[in-house]
């Protein structure tokens, strides 16, 4: 009776475990209680899009009862749903907020580190300390005090606090994410997007790397000067300088240390006097924080790359060159990308407002017969098959779920925290997770209230908590927040997020969402003329990164194939052995010419003169085979990679020791 709900459970933590898994290494990069409570505080939440489906249809089926396939006791119901809500409780306001703030910690020492993060920690506790009073003293005149009027207070007090964040996120992203797909129906005004996204990106990803290697120039002097094995004083550090220059990535490290070579000066920007924990914490702190940031930053620009190149050569705009970058099947793919994909992106689109005005609707008349979900699902003929009925409610949620982890992604607290494949930080992994397991509760519960009948489990047991003030407060909070959507989709409709940011000088702050892939000035002939600055950089870049790619891909290939050449003299040695002295025996028994011998002869004085002669004629001759099996070998095998070796000083002199094509 519980395969298909098992079945469910499984393919879920397979998603997460594989979804957790592409932004942060949890199971070679990290230890355990940060990749299990990371792993638990995605999964339990995103497996809410089986258990209240089940839940709300199987009390509120009009026609027979669900199949024995899905249908749950009612007792293991309430089970799942008291597990899933108290343990994203403990991880959402305990246990990660202190993993977040450990990996945050600039301490060198793991106890150091959780000791700073139970400070940290507690500071927020305090603030939240006096905000349950206030709670405390409210319920104190409204209905008297017991500990279960605590208890519910606390569940009532965060339950609307997560459901105004989890309506501003979902209400922004059910308009950005078909937005997002009728764009992406046009390749053109897809394509000057991004030229218009990519300065942007590039502009913060040169500044986080000014910032980073100044902190890197630091670590690099510490690493030369602080890390004597011989004083005790620099034996105190000697292992926090080590660790954080390990980390330093080996393009960036050789670039500093050719600057700090080449201006000695550069080796007393720290001093003795200088050197204390609370240096170290200030460094390691920032070294960090920059160090994740332009991992960040590197990510986005290059996945933003790889986008306009694909479309550059679909749509044949400027900004790079048409060789090969799709390879051998481009036409066929070519004609999908061209023909078939943006009608497909349009049709999806024009879905997407139609769930999206649904949700919309049902929000702002949720709990009335206007409910267009409530429709949907009770007055469309749908509620006559269980099973349909069921996976209608599992798509409509699973569509809201979907757009408020979507904007969350996309938020932007001030370019704090950053989402990277396979290279996200422990600290934004936190924040990400934190989130994702606080709001999914408060929006099953909003999702419930969209229907007449909240016949469920999930409504007896959590809906209580709500209702213990049916005239209060709380209760009117919850009834009229969903009516307040309509604020954010104005906002996120008519753009006042980018005006407000212009208005403040706030463009590149990051600080609400990423750019959204907005319509509006995106044409290919028109736009404003800062728009069009923006493009005619973006354009400029790509042309640089195209001609960087190709010098570099060159580079390579010239590496390689000596590389490669000096595995062929090895493998041909004896090849090549034999045929010099064979070559050799021939030469020695030819008789050179008065010409051959006469030249040593003006050179060389009077001496023992017919062994001499024939000496330098047999080494001359040596000496001429070496140089032509030398040459044969070059131009078989090396083309015009060989030049000539001049043993002289001239030669030495100038010989170029910076070329990127040495091979030793």
């Amino acid at each position: 009776m519980w395969v298909a709900p098992l079945l469910g459970y499984i393919i879920i933590l397979i998603t997460t475990v594989y979804g957790v898994q592409y932004h942060i290494n949890i199971f070679r990069g990290y230890p355990v209680y940060l990749s299990v409570p990371l792993t638990l505080a995605v999964y339990l939440p995103i497996s809410i899009v089986i258990l209240l489906p089940l839940d709300y249809v199987s009390h509120n089926t009009t026609s027979s009862s669900l199949s024995s396939w899905f249908s749950l006791p009612d007792s293991l119901i309430l089970y799942l749903w008291k597990t899933a809500y108290w343990t994203t409780f403990i991880l959402t306001w305990l246990m990660l907020p202190i993993l977040q703030e450990f990996y945050r910690s600039g301490h060198f020492h793991a106890m150091s580190k959780l000791k700073d993060a139970l400070r940290r920690n507690l500071k927020h506790q305090a603030i939240m300390l006096g905000v349950g009073i206030f709670g405390f003293i409210y319920l104190l005149l409204e209905v008297g005090i017991t500990f279960d009027h605590v208890k519910l207070m606390i569940i009532a007090a965060t339950h609307i606090y997560s459901l105004c964040i989890v309506l501003w996120l979902m209400s922004h992203g059910l308009v950005s994410i078909p937005r997002n797909r009728w764009i992406a129906g046009n390749n053109m005004i897809n394509l000057n997007h991004y030229y218009m996204q990519l300065p942007v990106k590039k502009d913060l990803l040169e500044d986080t790397k000014i910032s980073f290697k100044e902190d890197v120039l630091k670590v690099l002097v510490l690493v030369k000067n602080f890390t004597s094995t011989s004083s005790i004083e620099d034996l105190r550090w000697r292992d926090w300088i080590l660790e954080l220059s390990n980390s330093i990535p080996i393009d960036i490290r050789n670039t500093m240390e050719r600057q700090l070579s080449s201006d000695p000066s550069l080796s007393h920007v720290i001093t003795r006097d200088q050197i204390n924990e609370k240096f170290f914490l200030e460094l390691t702190s920032s070294y960090r924080q920059n160090l994740w940031k332009m991992t960040a930053y590197e990510s986005e620009v290059n996945v933003l790359m790889e986008k306009i190149f694909q479309l550059v050569e679909i749509t044949g705009a400027p900004g790079a060159s048409n060789d090969g970058l799709i390879g051998t099947n481009g036409r066929r793919r070519n004609q999908f990308v061209t023909s078939v994909k943006p009608i497909l992106n349009r049709i999806l689109s024009v879905l997407l407002y139609l769930f999206s005005f649904i949700v919309i609707e049902s929000e702002f008349l949720h709990s009335t017969r206007f409910s267009l979900i409530n429709v949907l699902l009770f007055h469309t003929g749908i509620q006559l098959s269980p099973t349909l009925q069921l996976f209608s409610t599992t798509v409509i949620f699973s569509y809201m779920l979907f757009a408020s982890l979507n904007s969350l992604t996309r938020l932007k607290i001030f370019n704090m925290y950053h989402l990277v494949p396979h290279k996200s930080d422990p600290v934004s992994a936190c924040f990400y997770a934190t989130y994702i397991a606080r709001l999914t509760i408060p929006l099953s519960y909003n999702f419930i209230t969209l229907f007449i009948s909240r016949n469920s489990i999930f409504e007896s047991w959590f809906g209580a908590s709500l209702g213990l003030d049916r005239a209060g407060i709380f209760n009117l909070m919850n009834n009229w927040l969903p009516r307040l959507i309509l604020i954010p989709i104005v906002l996120t409709v008519f753009n006042v997020y980018d005006k407000v940011k212009k208005l403040l000088g706030m463009n590149d702050s990051g600080w609400i969402f990423d750019e959204d892939e907005d319509d509006e000035e995106y044409g290919v002939n028109g736009g404003a003329s800062s728009n069009e600055r923006l493009i005619a950089e973006g354009i400029r870049i790509t042309k640089s990164e195209q001609l960087k790619r190709a010098v570099n891909a060159n580079s390579e290939q010239n590496r390689l194939r000596q590389f490669n050449l000096n595995s062929v003299a090895d493998t041909n040695y004896e090849n090549n052995l034999q045929t010099f002295n064979q070559s050799l025996a021939n030469r020695l028994e030819y008789r050179d010419s008065e010409e051959s011998v006469r030249e040593p002869l003006s050179s060389v004085p009077a001496a023992p003169n017919q062994d001499f002669f024939r000496m330098g004629a047999v080494w001359g001759t040596i000496g001429g085979v070496v140089s032509g099996v030398r040459d044969t070998v070059a131009s078989r095998f090396g083309g015009n990679n060989f030049r000539s070796y001049r043993d002289d000083p001239e030669s030495i002199e100038n010989f170029d020791y910076d070329n990127d094509n040495l091979v030793i």
